[in-house]
């Protein structure tokens, strides 16, 4: 997974440390993250899915007050599945050209998935991936990422390789970024090798993306996000309630306190927990392209890469799309000069359509300037 799907499970181990304990100091601050409660008849919620399989959309922000808008950074679906223990998380790329529905601050437009959160919250954002994808997604949760300066700090620190010059440097750069944003003074990295590092110096190794790609900054997030994963779920409740502390001011949620403790205790009793995840639009199913002079992921189809995603939700065999997604499906080509209707075998196995690791679609968008990154 990467820091970002990770973040999640940080946040779902304070739940489940809190919920096993009965700590009332912590369910005082599970009431705190109570955030915007949706209308589920202003969500186009797809009425037909699989009830026992629940869809709960994640957003994070960056949070600097230098980026402009609330565009969400990241864009997740996390689905639990209590009767196979599965927990899957899949990740939307922010790129990926969708159908963006109306809303008081823009008219209907198809432009990055990641505008609907600026332009209607998590009410728009969630409706852009019921729409897009013929979901039945009615709750969130919205993450700011600078929680993990705090949750490395309450971890006591994390370790990381510096494994060359290139990436002492360009951490050191993020490093100042990193500590203007969050009023802190942690000190650079002074040579390379592997090092205990603070919180903001692991923020700053995770963003950095100049030493090297954005594929490698996913395995340098992986390595730091792994420790803490695996750190949360060992912790005792004391050091658990001081972690969800440092969470709680960082998240919002629709989720109501019954329904957080619900799914936690239901996790809690789960013999074998598995975390799956997935990635839409896959590689085989998109290709990236300058359009107006804006770069997109283009799904190739967006209708194909809804079946897949229905495959790995699900775990079914075929998925026919909506006539209203086979239309939006339809407009983004003619767009994009992309493919039209379904090209992939309905009846093939989802695993044939994963993402593979070169992420060959991320490495051709244009680089960004440190700010806005």
């Amino acid at each position: 997974m990467t820091l970002k799907k990770k973040v999640l499970c940080i946040v779902l181990a304070c739940l489940i440390i809190v919920v096993g304990s009965g700590a009332v100091y912590g369910f005082s601050i599970l009431h705190g993250i109570a955030g915007e409660q949706l209308d589920e008849s202003e969500l186009n919620i797809n009425d037909l899915l699989d009830e026992d399989v629940v869809n709960i959309a994640v957003f994070g922000l960056d949070g600097r007050d230098d980026v402009d808008g609330d565009r969400s950074d990241t864009i997740m679906i996390a689905t639990l599945n209590f009767k196979t223990g599965n927990i899957k998380v899949t990740s939307v790329m922010r790129d990926l050209m969708v159908k963006i529905p109306e809303s008081k601050k823009n008219d209907v437009s198809y432009e990055k998935i990641n505008a609907a959160y600026d332009y209607g919250g998590a009410a728009l954002a969630v409706k852009t991936l019921n729409e897009n994808f013929d979901l039945n997604i009615s709750d969130y949760v919205t993450v700011n990422f600078d929680c993990l300066v705090d949750t490395v700090d309450a971890l006591g620190g994390v370790d990381v390789n510096i494994a060359d010059e290139s990436i002492l440097y360009w951490t050191n750069q993020y490093i100042m970024d990193v500590n203007d944003k969050v009023k802190k003074n942690d000190p650079f990295l002074e040579h390379t090798g592997v090092q205990t590092v603070t919180g903001v110096q692991a923020l700053a190794f995770c963003r950095n993306r100049y030493s090297d790609s954005d594929y490698m900054r996913t395995q340098r997030q992986r390595e730091v996000v792994e420790q803490i994963v695996q750190k949360a779920f060992n912790v005792d409740i004391f050091t658990g309630l001081n972690l969800l502390s440092k969470v709680y001011p960082y998240v919002t949620t629709s989720l109501s306190l019954q329904e957080m403790t619900t799914y936690a205790k239901a996790f809690m009793a789960l013999e074998n927990k598995t975390f799956l995840d997935f990635r839409v639009p896959t590689d085989e199913l998109s290709f990236g392209d300058m359009i107006d002079e804006v770069w997109y992921l283009v799904p190739n189809t967006l209708a194909d890469n809804a079946v897949v995603l229905h495959k790995f939700l699900y775990d079914i065999d075929t998925y026919t799309p909506t006539d209203q997604l086979m239309k939006i499906s339809n407009n983004i080509a003619d767009r994009t000069g992309g493919s039209t209707g379904i090209t992939i075998d309905p009846n093939a196995p989802y695993q044939d359509y994963t993402t593979n690791s070169s992420n060959e679609n991320e490495s051709t968008e244009p680089t960004p300037s440190i700010d806005n990154n």
